[in-house]
């Protein structure tokens, strides 16, 4: 609504591009930071402009990428977790563009590299912002994009081979989706949980979020440099038929000042 009218789609197009639009996507490439059940990408060249350098011929530029669905920054759809759930194709694109709050935990998670965020975490957010209403994408900003792209910085492992980062607990969680109704949730962070608790192979956060049929984006960039409220959301990725994910492309769209 513009001026109290429905305005023309051009026209809230034209409100759109006087704001500041940030990309939340890393670009991904063999090495990168990503879970350690899992292996690195492969990239072929399949053609080349030039004889002889791809595989299959030559008069165009093409690769072929090998990666897991989880690389990158991507989409976890509800049946990475959960048999039966939705997958990447079954979520609507109506999810795909919501208001974003971001909970910045970055000096937290600074002094305490296996902060657990929880529902204390979420009502102190709210406690300086209002209540986070339903129908949104919640961001946990824990300062981890800002290691990318070390592998080595963002896994933060000890001499045990332990992981120590950041992650969700089930109780923030818990309150996002039972009390708040939030359609997903996203971090800069490599998994859900928090290091130690993947090193012991145990993902309850996780678990519980792709159980409640959310969806979420995990490797997220740019965190720092959206506002707790008043952005949107856009987050869009590939449609394979059955997906349990894929690298996603997502940026926030904030007011000017």
């Amino acid at each position: 609504m513009i001026g109290g009218m429905t305005a023309p789609l051009s026209a809230l197009l034209a409100q759109l591009r006087t704001c500041r639009w940030v990309d939340l996507t890393h670009a991904f490439a063999p090495g990168i930071p990503h879970y350690s059940g899992f292996p690195d990408e492969e990239r072929t060249v399949l053609y080349h402009f030039d004889a002889g350098v791809g595989t299959m011929g030559a008069g165009f530029l093409t690769h072929e990428y090998r990666h897991v669905g989880q690389w990158g920054t991507h989409c976890d759809p509800p049946a990475h977790f959960a048999r039966g759930g939705r997958t990447s194709d079954e979520i609507g694109v109506e999810e795909m563009i919501l208001p974003l709050v971001v909970l910045d935990l970055r000096a937290a998670a600074a002094a305490d590299c296996d902060l657990e965020v929880g529902a204390e975490h979420v009502r102190a957010h709210e406690a300086e912002h209002g209540e986070i209403p339903g129908g949104c994408f919640v961001a946990a900003s824990l300062g981890w994009g800002a290691k990318w792209p070390d592998a080595d910085a963002m896994a933060n492992r000890d001499a045990d081979g332990t992981a120590h980062s950041p992650g969700w607990g089930v109780d923030a969680l818990r309150l996002l989706v039972e009390e708040r109704g939030v359609v997903a949730v996203g971090h800069d962070v490599t998994d859900t949980d928090p290091g130690g608790r993947v090193s012991a192979g145990d993902v309850p956060a996780e678990t519980y979020i792709l159980g409640a049929d959310r969806w979420q984006l995990e490797l997220m960039a740019n965190l720092h440099s959206v506002p707790p409220r008043g952005a949107l959301i856009v987050a869009t990725w590939p449609k394979p038929l059955g997906g349990t994910g894929f690298p996603a492309r997502a940026f926030a769209i904030i007011p000017a000042a």
